[in-house]
């Protein structure tokens, strides 16, 4: 593969780590201009795909790491699995400073899941739930099509960096193929180690937009 250092359409720079698209024929565009071409190389029609940092030791899409336990399984959830899952996700809200209530998570999860509003991973070692991802389907307006906001990832602290995680990654990728999915994507605090792990499982961060949030407060008089 031939790493072009600039745009193939407007010319722009591109750097080996910042984001560009290719198509099988190695044609080169920004993020710019692979939204103006709706995704697709002008010259020979060709799907464009992100392309890989260069350095890297894995295509985009597939995990470096492998679980050392065969008995690892990644699979959908449903209703049933909200007990097992519940305090897991209970843990990985007190990752980031929430107090732990363990019945909260239990119902924010029942909710989600019987509502259809997300889509919950869940991976088992001897049918004993270790780690989960949650996605939420949204709608991108610029690609006209639907998307998935992987917003959840926890493991057990005694199976991380051993694969686990990026099985659940592989089974978000799997997910948003099967379901027709334009895209995935997450957001992550600028000092979590686990951008090792998406990055080598082919997420690429995003250097072209920024993230906002807007606060709302929830206690306002209703009227």
């Amino acid at each position: 593969m031939e790493f072009r250092s600039e745009c193939g359409r407007c010319r722009a720079i591109l750097t080996d780590d910042g984001p560009a698209y290719l198509c099988a024929n190695d044609c080169t565009f920004c993020a710019t201009c692979y939204r103006e071409l709706r995704y697709v190389c002008p010259n020979c029609s060709g799907e464009l795909v992100r392309r890989p940092r260069r350095g890297a030791s894995q295509p985009p899409g597939r995990p470096s790491a492998r679980t050392s336990d065969d008995r690892l399984v990644i699979r959908r959830a449903s209703g049933n699995d909200v007990d097992a899952i519940a305090p897991l996700f209970d843990a990985y809200r007190q990752f980031y400073r929430q107090a732990a209530d363990p019945a909260a998570a239990r119902g924010f999860l029942r909710d989600r899941l019987s509502n259809g509003e997300s889509v919950v991973l869940d991976a088992e070692e001897d049918g004993v739930a270790v780690g989960f991802t949650q996605l939420y389907p949204v709608f991108s307006s610029v690609s006209l099509g639907p998307i998935f906001v992987l917003n959840d990832l926890y493991v057990v602290p005694g199976l991380r960096r051993k694969g686990v995680g990026a099985r659940l990654l592989e089974g978000a990728r799997l997910l948003g193929e099967a379901a027709g999915a334009h895209y995935l994507e997450l957001s992550t605090a600028v000092d979590n180690p686990a951008q090792r792990l998406y990055e080598s499982s082919g997420w690429v961060a995003d250097r072209e937009f920024l993230h906002y949030e807007l606060l709302l407060r929830t206690d306002r008089p209703s009227g």
